[in-house]
């Protein structure tokens, strides 16, 4: 299966946007999106999946379970469930989820 760009679904959250390459609603039990962080990423907690982030360009600051660290290009993130994490920078990413996710599976925190 290939999926290209043009075929994704833009979303826009205002700190951060991008396209859903796959969703929840595919039912193909994983989710994967292309983000562009502008400004950062809210606090939230994980809630029933793993998610993985792949620094495609940029650097920033990823803060998981209170921790900080920085990250910059070809840095991967690895997030389990009940991991409470943001981020913040200018960067581009790659997020895959396993099982997909939306909404329901994070808590805003912030």
């Amino acid at each position: 299966m290939k999926i290209s760009l043009k075929e994704t679904e833009a979303f826009d959250r205002g700190e951060f946007k991008g396209n859903l390459y796959t969703q929840k609603k595919d039912n193909k039990g994983f989710n994967a999106l292309l983000v562009d962080c502008l400004t950062g990423h809210y606090k939230t907690r994980l809630k029933g999946a793993a998610r993985v982030y792949f620094v495609l360009e940029g650097s920033g600051m990823f803060t998981i379970n209170g921790g900080s660290t920085e990250v910059e290009q070809y840095d991967l993130i690895i997030l389990e469930s009940g991991d409470e994490y943001s981020y913040k920078g200018s960067m581009k990413l790659f997020e895959f989820n396993v099982p997909a996710t939306d909404a329901s599976n994070e808590e805003k925190l912030d």
